[in-house]
């Protein structure tokens, strides 16, 4: 059996001139280099026979009776697919205005009369070889887009569902909380009960946290996270969010010490400025060592307050005190800044990266900023700065 493979079609030319001899010569040296030749003998058959026929390239003759190579040049880029395809001048004026007139109707290229064959098929095969990278171009351009906008739908969709997965978390989890806390009042339990009803609400506590920063980073994305203002007792605001991780800060050998001095009240988000406390007291506490201190400062300021966290821990690198503030950036463990105390916390392995985002969202939305600084001998010390107007 004979398999008969076709040869690929020949790339098309269209020759206008209205001198017969002209066209056959430049159709024998265009036929010998494998090119197909279609002729036309003046601008209105060049039109009728671009449309039909859709040639790959138009070699165009300047001075022809009726409509000129201007003109034709005009209409035939008006139509389908006529300015993608590659028109030269064929010209016996040599003179640059001629020239200059050409190239602004809409020409690729020109030749002048009499043209010689090698600079023909020369000019033929770049302008097609260019013609052909265009395409392919074009052609991965439009794929790039399609992908684009398959990723960006998906992308969509997956926020979407996302948020609502997030949304409807948060009623489960306050029930489990409250459910946990009702049952530690038992006063029956064992001491090993205890320790693990005290691990569970912990644990939930954490997840709630993460349901919440998940929602609110999703609202700013969205463009719509918004401050409830009131007067804020900051004191009153890290008396209760050190109360709340106490137990945890106790199981893992740690002290959380506050030093106070916000005696007047700023105005600012209660919730949100509470929460911003919380995440950074819990990434206090997975990143500090067990016996070690964490000191919670709140004071006034001229206008407004501020809070400062400070630790113990492996601290921050210069290089890294912007990028830890992104979404879902982690500092690589095992530094050889790192102390050589045992972590107390083994949370860091869990984190997602959203606290400290939400952190600088949270702080920025009340118009202030967050920004992490030495904690000497070594440590971190986040602060927090709230403007009050």
């Amino acid at each position: 059996m004979n398999l008969r493979v076709e040869s690929p079609p020949k790339e098309r030319i269209l020759v206008v001139d209205d001198s017969e001899a002209n066209r056959d010569v430049l159709e024998e040296s265009l036929v010998d280099a494998g090119y197909e030749v279609i002729q036309a003998a003046g601008g209105e058959q060049a039109i009728a026979m671009f449309a039909a026929q859709r040639p790959h390239l138009v070699l165009l003759d300047v001075l022809m009776p009726g409509m000129d190579g201007f003109e034709a040049c005009r209409r035939l880029r008006a139509l389908p697919g006529g300015d993608e395809t590659p028109i030269v001048f064929l010209t016996a004026l040599s003179d640059f205005e001629t020239h200059r007139k050409a190239l602004s109707t809409g020409a690729d290229d020109y030749l002048v009369k009499p043209v010689n064959r090698t600079e023909v098929l020369i000019r033929v095969r770049s302008l097609l070889w260019t013609k052909k990278l265009n395409e392919d171009l074009r052609r991965s351009n439009e794929v790039i887009r399609s992908q684009r906008d398959a990723l960006q739908r998906a992308q969509e969709q997956t926020a979407e569902l996302l948020a609502l997965v997030v949304h409807d978390l948060k009623n489960p989890l306050a029930s489990i909380l409250l459910g946990a806390r009702l049952v530690e009042e038992d006063r029956n339990l064992s001491p090993r009960s205890k320790k693990t009803l005290t691990r569970l609400v912990q644990a939930v506590q954490s997840m709630n946290r993460m349901v919440m920063n998940l929602l609110d980073l999703n609202r700013v994305e969205e463009g719509g996270l918004k401050l409830s203002l009131e007067e804020v007792d900051l004191e009153a605001l890290a008396t209760s969010a050190t109360a709340s991780i106490a137990d945890r800060a106790d199981a893992q050998q740690q002290k959380i010490v506050l030093e106070l001095d916000a005696k007047r009240k700023i105005e600012a988000d209660a919730d949100l400025l509470r929460r911003l406390i919380d995440n950074l007291l819990d990434n206090a506490l997975k990143y500090a060592p067990a016996s070690s201190r964490i000191v919670l400062e709140a004071r006034n300021l001229e206008k407004g307050g501020e809070i400062r966290v400070r630790d113990q821990g492996p601290g921050v690198p210069a290089s890294e005190r912007e990028r830890i503030f992104e979404k879902y950036v982690r500092l690589d463990e095992g530094r050889e800044d790192q102390p050589s105390e045992p972590v107390a916390s083994d949370a860091k392995k869990n984190s997602r990266g959203l606290g400290l985002r939400f952190c600088r969202i949270a702080a920025e939305a009340h118009g202030g900023r967050i920004w992490v600084e030495d904690s000497p001998p070594h440590g971190a010390c986040f602060c927090v700065r709230i403007p009050s107007n």
